[in-house]
């Protein structure tokens, strides 16, 4: 199975923390984000994965070439940033007809990735994404969904304050080469997985919840929030 990380961002939450640092290199726990992202994926048995590129793409290149996965990770580099579903679109060839996995770069999470490629595996007949969710207290800052009891998505609420789901969408997701259409057939201007491709999908989708902590780093609060996780979890392994 392949692999996309997206970590072409420019991280303008995280104020002048970005400044000289691409987003994907910000550090919890003395290890970059993206670092965690890619030994996540290994560890799960992915060992082909694509990295876009854009604000301070040379950095990151620098960075992947001094590690020892290097031969198993390949960079694209994106002039104008494409949006999250048009880098899918861009490089749907990448995946080989296959499933495969797409990941936001700018997370960090206490779970294994493992049970989530198994579980889409094995998903329910005529489901053509598995979609990763976390637990939230703000529904306001994430994306929300509504399942049914096979865990279905029937609805998905992006940043609503009256959503009155807790499972927000980790921005990971498992797709089958059956979503093609989906992804291919949307104008350039339809470029947001969240916001133009699950909306088409509802009913089509899996849900897989992740244990742990989940902290989009983001913002200095939630880059503060990891730190304290990353200690807490340290501290008890």
């Amino acid at each position: 199975m392949r692999a996309l990380i997206l970590a072409a961002g420019f991280g303008t939450r995280l104020g002048t923390i970005t400044d000289k640092t691409p987003k994907a290199l910000v550090e919890v726990g003395k290890q970059a984000i993206l670092d965690q992202s890619i030994r996540k994926l290994l560890r799960a048995g992915i060992s082909e994965i694509l990295v876009n590129t854009h604000y301070l793409a040379d950095q990151i290149e620098d960075f992947l070439n001094k590690q020892s996965y290097k031969e198993l990770v390949t960079t694209v580099f994106e002039p104008s940033l494409l949006g999250t579903a048009g880098t899918v679109k861009a490089n749907w060839e990448y995946f080989k007809g296959v499933d495969f996995l797409v990941m936001h770069g700018d997370n960090y999470f206490e779970a294994e990735l493992k049970p989530f490629l198994t579980a889409h595996m094995n998903r329910k007949m005529g489901t053509v994404m598995t979609m990763a969710t976390f637990s939230t207290n703000s529904p306001e800052l994430c994306g929300t969904v509504l399942t049914d009891d096979d865990g279905i998505v029937l609805d998905f609420f992006e940043k609503n304050i009256e959503s009155t789901s807790s499972r927000a969408n980790a921005a990971i997701y498992l797709i089958s080469p059956e979503a093609k259409s989906f992804f291919l057939d949307i104008p350039p201007s339809e470029n947001d997985i969240s916001l133009n491709v699950i909306p088409k999908l509802l009913g089509k989708i899996q849900e897989y919840f992740l244990p742990g902590d989940f902290i989009d780093i983001g913002s200095p609060i939630g880059l503060a929030e990891a730190e304290a996780s990353h200690r807490r979890i340290s501290q008890t392994t």
